[in-house]
């Protein structure tokens, strides 16, 4: 066992000396934290060692999960053109390296400090809680557009009935998608949004709901903007009438989803009611027996 315990001590000194040379080096990118906002973020001050990791190309963007994180951070943050993508993808990726060295690192210290039976338990909960890191640092962006698909999907009905109407009043596809875009608030706006930017900036008006349909991340809406394209590049002529159709399919497809939300809510809500549940036949019979003894 005491040998055991001096292996773990080694591999806690390198990963001492490991981490505190990594984070030296990482002082470079402080200027970039600095401007970090502290709502989300507020391990900023932890994220060198991540970002120094990043220079070795097994943990750089061009490996696996930097791969994985700059196609998410390209529909995640279209802004100019995905020109910041590659910074948030940085970001999330040192946000994922820096947390796991330093779990791992203070995990193997402790280790040798503990009895038997808890050192093995220090040892297999730090690695359990760096593969519980990985994943969620791999997974946050993906998990924060499934949220925005399901948003934007929500209130899709509402806009796709705003832009027939228009349509049906005369404006053309441009004119309708601007003012819809304008009328409030929400994840689907700012998206649409985003689309008029493009527009204005000399895109098409196909290539605009094209990529707004991509960055929606919803199938329902990248379906929709496809349809559209190819109406407005055969003239358009059959666009409102789409639009109608697509109306009423929407707010019947509104209606599953939110029971289907309600059902998950419920289901949610099972567990805890079930705990509660055995609370109290706990209460009732342990009052129960001692009545009996009495």
């Amino acid at each position: 066992m005491q040998l055991v315990k001096l292996i773990l001590l080694i591999i806690a000194t390198v990963l001492v000396f490991l981490y505190i040379i990594l984070t030296l080096k990482g002082r470079e990118y402080d200027s970039i934290l600095a401007g970090l906002p502290k709502k989300g973020f507020s391990d900023r001050d932890l994220l060198a060692p991540g970002y120094a990791l990043q220079k070795i190309p097994m943990f750089g963007i061009e490996g696996k999960l930097g791969k994985k994180l700059l196609s998410q951070a390209s529909i995640l943050h279209p802004e100019n053109g995905g020109k910041y993508a590659e910074y948030w993808a940085r970001l999330y990726m040192a946000r994922t390296w820096g947390l796991s060295l330093m779990v791992v690192t203070f995990s193997f210290c402790i280790a040798p400090l503990m009895d038997e039976f808890i050192m093995f338990f220090v040892v297999i909960f730090g690695i359990a809680s760096v593969w519980a890191i990985y994943n969620q640092g791999a997974n946050e962006m993906e998990n924060i557009l499934k949220k925005r698909a399901d948003s934007c999907l929500m209130e899709f009905s509402n806009v796709v009935s705003k832009l027939a109407l228009l349509m049906n009043c005369g404006l053309i596809m441009k004119d309708a998608w601007f003012q819809v875009a304008n009328s409030k608030e929400g994840e689907i706006y700012d998206l649409m949004k985003e689309a008029c930017a493009e527009m204005n900036s000399g895109r098409s008006a196909a290539e605009a709901v094209y990529n707004f349909g991509i960055y929606t991340t919803s199938p329902e809406i990248r379906k929709f903007s496809s349809i559209i394209i190819q109406n407005i590049e055969k003239g358009g002529s059959d666009v409102t009438m789409y639009m109608r159709q697509q109306s009423e399919e929407l707010w019947t497809h509104r209606r599953q989803l939110l029971l289907k939300k309600g059902d998950e809510a419920a289901a949610k809500l099972l567990i805890p009611t079930m705990l509660i549940l055995a609370g109290v036949l706990v209460i009732i019979m342990t009052a129960a027996m001692g009545n009996m003894s009495i």
